[in-house]
């Protein structure tokens, strides 16, 4: 019998972590805000400094605590003329990151209770940022490939040998 895999207790991130962490809509535009520009200072455009700006009430955009000019931090995502809640886009991408596998648009339906032309949209503008290839997720890495242990390029050849069977050449640092 196979040893049952577990993931430690402070790794596991729960649906309740995530109601938690994102109990409404503010609470995801506060997320996306600090991700963007981080303790709410950024560059005012009619001020032309950085200043801190502050939520402006029943909108989605944060005002310059100096001259009252709104910036808007869902501008250029693929939020920014959804009307979708947040908390909606939120879910669906914790639940295609939490499984292990395929999503279908009708399971995220049930989800969320959104209809289906709602589902199968966000579906499938997340996994359009998800194999973006413009989009660099992590640093290029320089690999050596000696032989002795398997590995996974960029190119999908996994251990010396590529996908079809062909052999390949032991790739070069740089």
């Amino acid at each position: 019998m196979k040893p049952r895999l577990s993931i430690a207790k402070e790794r596991f991130y729960s649906v309740a972590d995530f109601n938690r962490e994102f109990a409404s809509d503010d609470a995801c535009l506060e997320y996306i805000k600090e991700q963007r520009w981080p303790n709410g200072v950024t560059k005012c455009e009619k001020c032309s400094i950085e200043r801190k700006h502050h939520r402006v009430t029943g909108r989605t955009a944060y005002a310059c605590d100096h001259c009252g000019n709104h910036v808007y931090p869902l501008t250029g995502t693929v939020f920014a003329k959804s009307t979708t809640s947040l908390k909606t886009w939120f879910y669906v991408m914790y639940l295609m990151g939490s499984t292990r596998c395929a999503m279908s648009a009708k399971r995220i339906q049930r989800e969320t209770g959104v209809t289906y032309k709602t589902a199968w949209r966000t579906f499938r503008e997340i996994r359009r940022l998800l194999t973006n290839e413009d989009l660099q997720l992590e640093r290029p890495t320089a690999q050596i490939d000696n032989g002795d242990a398997p590995s996974l390029s960029r190119e999908g050849v996994i251990g010396g040998f590529s996908h079809n069977g062909s052999e390949r050449q032991p790739s070069s640092l740089g």
